[in-house]
């Protein structure tokens, strides 16, 4: 006679865990494209921080100064950013530029008390100072 023939099978074997290392192709190359996206976003922020550095250093000196000492930041900025034409021009060109880098309307009648003897208004003083803090350094002019 026979026994149970249940008894004669072998136990269940577990599968081994599957392990996650070594990844698969897909996940190096999602790996690949978030590092080469990481170093991109650094440079580009570098670049950025470096391009800004001038204007940065221009509100830092414009804090507690008179507007004859603004206006001379204004015209360094230019120079710098737009080169030495920029900063060579004439009053009424000067106020276009100056208005066009700034978004706040300049006149070359304002822009002449700077060289008066008399004191320059509050007026100016704050918008050339404002000028400073909205002053595009990207923008195309042509001179």
């Amino acid at each position: 006679m026979q026994g149970n023939p249940l008894s004669q099978l072998d136990d269940v074997m577990v599968p081994e865990q599957v392990s996650a290392w070594p990844p698969g192709p897909a996940w190096w190359v999602i790996a690949a494209v978030l590092l080469i996206a990481a170093v991109l976003a650094l440079a580009l922020y570098v670049r950025q921080r470096r391009h800004n550095r001038a204007k940065r250093e221009a509100l830092r000196l414009a804090q507690s100064q008179d507007a004859a000492r603004l206006h001379q930041l204004l015209k360094r900025l230019g120079k710098h950013y737009y080169g030495t034409r920029v900063a060579a021009l004439s009053a009424e060109r000067w106020s276009q530029v100056l208005t066009l880098l700034s978004d706040i309307d300049f006149n070359a009648r304002e822009l002449q008390q700077l060289y008066q003897p008399r004191a320059v208004s509050d007026e100016l003083k704050n918008k050339l100072h404002q000028a400073i803090k909205q002053f595009k350094t990207k923008e195309r002019i042509d001179v």
